[in-house]
């Protein structure tokens, strides 16, 4: 007997096409809405595109919604940072809402607040970042190297200062301390991907030792082989299993949007949610919810894109999604059959 597959991962490539374009529309819609009525919309950009803030940018049109963007706790000064708090929580599939924060990839002004960011955010003791990019793709730089290489490369440590200027001297923002982050080790996981372990620590206040888990998967091989989403799914075990309770996942590729949303629209559909949870049985198997009548993916990401704009920006990311779950679901099945 097949095991059943959930309707929606059954529509067709024209279909999910039809769904992403739908789904771009209606952001399309709220930056028309923020544009005319800026102060008021729900989805106004706020601060982020203040002419202060470009240095703070790594991109000219990648903002965060002015009402849940990360906002640092600092003594004095400028508060932002390009990056938002998401949570997705799906009415009938959710185990329990999913937390992390989307952001960019660490700029050489920015990397600082980067690390201050993570210290403040995540309160408990363990902290999981993933980074889902390469330092350089295609000759561009996509992100800053932000964390310290260890003894090899002599970068045993690096500080972000408790008082900095990343727009310049007008630009100031004042932390209540610096923090000091410390190289311990780093591992490659089966060939897939990379986890270096750091310490972070207030230089001189009191503040707690924290553990960071820095996860880097440096390339999405080819979107177009659901099989991809193998390795993926290997490292969202692992990283939940580091992350303490309470704590958001900390995610970022370059601009924050495209493979960062991927990659959380994967992390929950395959760690939290109802249809992606293994049967509590001999095999283990996925069996979808009973009569679920939406389509879980969309709703994933449509949760997203109201939280941080273009987030899964491009189709192939959208209906890698899709095939990759599809994938899933193929496996399951031949678990069951061996």
């Amino acid at each position: 007997m097949k095991c059943a597959v959930p309707w929606y991962l059954k529509q067709s490539d024209k279909e999910l096409v039809g769904k992403f374009r739908f789904i771009q529309q209606q952001e399309d819609e709220r930056l028309r809405e923020a544009t005319i009525d800026g102060k008021n919309s729900r989805w106004s950009l706020g601060v982020s595109v203040d002419e202060q803030n470009d240095e703070r940018n790594r991109y000219v049109n990648i903002m965060p919604y002015e009402r849940n963007r990360v906002k640092l706790d600092v003594m004095k000064g400028n508060n932002y940072i390009n990056a938002s708090f998401v949570k997705l929580d799906v009415q009938g599939q959710s185990l329990g809402p999913g937390h992390y924060i989307a952001t960019q990839g660490p700029t050489r002004e920015t990397w600082p607040q980067f690390w201050q960011m993570c210290y403040q955010k995540c309160p408990n003791e363990n902290i999981v970042v993933v980074m889902v990019t390469p330092l350089i793709e295609s000759n561009r730089v996509k992100c800053h190297q932000y964390w310290p290489l260890g003894p090899q490369a002599e970068d045993q440590t690096r500080t972000s200062p408790q008082l900095q200027f990343p727009g310049g001297i007008l630009d100031e923002t004042k932390f209540n301390d610096e923090i000091v982050i410390e190289y311990q080790d780093e591992v490659r996981i089966e060939d897939l991907y990379t986890l270096t372990t750091l310490k972070m620590k207030p230089q001189h206040g009191s503040g707690p030792v924290k553990t960071v888990h820095h996860f880097i998967l440096y390339q999405w091989r080819d979107m177009s082989k659901p099989e991809e989403v193998v390795p993926i799914m290997k490292l969202c075990k692992h990283s939940h299993s580091c992350n303490s309770p309470g704590n958001p996942i900390v995610v970022h590729c370059s601009a924050g949007v495209g493979r960062s949303g991927t990659f959380i629209a994967l992390d929950h559909l395959i760690h939290d949610t109802r249809d992606f949870s293994p049967a509590k049985n001999d095999h283990g198997e996925l069996v979808p919810v009973q009569d679920y009548k939406h389509d879980l993916i969309e709703q994933i990401v449509l949760q997203l894109r109201s939280q941080r704009l273009k987030t899964v920006q491009m189709i192939d990311q959208y209906m890698f999604i899709y095939h990759a779950a599809k994938y899933l679901y193929d496996l399951s099945q031949k678990k069951r059959l061996k």
